[in-house]
């Protein structure tokens, strides 16, 4: 259909005017709803901000309910340089001292000079000799072959290494001419218990002529691949650098000869967990307080304001701090008890010595407190994981649920929307056609009225002539 205007022309009407005063007359529910939809927008908006805080809020309680807690240690070397130190709950707490003699090494050997690397290998004429590669002084181990595809010095590295025995071959050029050519063979793992020896098991007379000595220890004592060290005057012995079962709980990695003390304390993570719940607390309080904040005329501007489910939320906060524990297994039965309190401000405060001397006391009574002492003791965080998850649960959460709801109203109003939009443009067409009707009817009757005053005006100067 082509489209219809409105000229004005004919009549001098401003149509147009008319018509676009009664289609926004009209358009006043529909802007309503809008508004309406763009507020709801901006809650949901919000209660999302809010859900991601009480999700934060919800996860600080539940680390706090962890059975592992509070059992966490921490090991330190006074010289770093000698020995790094890890520890896990079951190390005790105090202090050891640590004296490391030796480190473990790893064994190292040579055979004699050769005057290329293609120089044969096999001794007496021999047409093949079979070896083994023995690890930590086995009597067998895997075997390789020297024959005729493979006699030559790079040809025995290349058999040890294909091997993949736990040990690695490899030539060394000692004058840098070619001429002073010998094997070289490094056990991958260190101590008496890692070293891969190149033994003989044929009668060729080979493994002789190779010459084979120990770099390492000089002596070929293997015992001193071993690390060497005492704890609190223990003398300890081990094949690696890396011990794991010398003390309970602690993983020592020495470094270098030396003396040091090692310190094991209580790992502060109580304190850490309780400052994560105690700061997401603080956040929500925050995010609700700026709800109410007043503008220059004493009117909230938070887009929340006056909504309900805040001051719901604020109540099932404030009931966790409010909680008693009396099952926990423990004497204590109050976050106050603790270091934590609520301030007149409606926000946490965190007294981390009162915290730390209760640990210093009976740091077991404190995670009682947290999460009962045992699996069937209940401490005031397992209520209080059932308050935050059941505001912050992202499918049937309290706030979860508002969004929900919210979400599915602007979706109804925008239909609403659709279709009056769709009806109101409809209308403006018929207005449209009808003053364009009407405009054009009112300018002929227009150009008529001046036809008849015009013959008028002959007929009477007409019959004065």
């Amino acid at each position: 259909m082509a489209s219809v205007t409105i000229s004005g022309i004919g009549s001098g009407i401003d149509f147009g005017a008319i018509r676009d005063a009664i289609i926004n007359q009209r358009a006043v529910p529909i802007n309503q709803l809008r508004t309406r939809v763009s507020q709801y927008n901006g809650r949901v908006d919000a209660l999302k901000e809010l859900n991601l805080m009480l999700a934060t809020l919800t996860t600080s309680v539940k680390d706090l309910t962890n059975a592992e807690l509070g059992t966490g240690r921490t090991a330190t070397a006074a010289d770093p340089a000698i020995a790094s130190v890890t520890a896990t709950g079951a190390a005790g707490l105090g202090t050891l001292n640590l004296n490391v003699t030796r480190l473990a090494t790893s064994f190292t050997q040579a055979t004699a000079s050769f005057a290329s690397t293609d120089a044969p290998v096999l001794a007496g004429g021999a047409s093949s000799a079979t070896f083994q590669l023995r690890l930590g002084g086995a009597a067998d181990g895997p075997e390789i072959t020297i024959d005729s595809s493979n006699n030559t010095l790079a040809g025995l590295r290349d058999a040890i290494n294909a091997a993949d025995a736990g040990v690695s071959a490899s030539i060394i050029d000692l004058n840098g001419d070619g001429t002073q050519q010998q094997l070289v063979l490094s056990s991958n793992e260190t101590g008496s218990r890692g070293r891969v020896e190149l033994a003989e098991t044929s009668a060729t007379g080979t493994g002789t002529a190779l010459n084979i000595r120990s770099l390492n220890p000089i002596d070929g004592d293997v015992t001193k691949l071993d690390a060497l060290f005492s704890i609190n005057g223990l003398e300890i012995v081990r094949s690696s650098n890396n011990i794991a079962d010398a003390v309970s709980g602690l993983n020592i990695t020495l470094k270098k000869a030396g003396t040091t003390s090692v310190d094991v304390t209580r790992s502060a993570e109580v304190a850490e967990k309780l400052e994560a719940f105690v700061t997401a607390y603080n956040a929500i309080q925050d995010f609700v307080g700026a709800q109410y904040r007043k503008d220059g005329e004493g009117r909230p501007t938070g887009i929340l304001a006056g909504d309900p489910l805040l001051r719901g939320i604020q109540k099932q906060l404030s009931s966790i701090i409010g909680m008693e524990s009396t099952a926990n297994g423990g004497p204590l039965t109050a976050l106050s008890q603790i270091g934590i309190e609520l301030s007149k401000t409606g926000k946490l405060e965190f007294d981390k010595d009162v915290l730390n001397e209760q640990l210093a006391a009976n740091a077991g009574d404190v995670t009682a407190l947290l999460r009962g002492r045992t699996s069937s003791d209940t401490g005031i965080f397992q209520g209080a994981y059932t308050v935050a998850n059941d505001l912050s649960d992202n499918i049937t959460g309290t706030v979860q649920t508002a969004i929900t709801g919210y979400e599915a109203t602007v979706k109804s109003m925008n239909t609403t929307i659709d279709k009056r939009m769709d009806a109101l443009n409809s209308y403006r067409d018929i207005l449209t056609r009808r003053f364009a009707a009407a405009d054009a009817a009112i300018g002929q009757l227009n150009g008529q009225g001046t036809a008849i005053g015009n013959l008028m005006k002959a007929l009477t100067a007409s019959n004065r002539d």
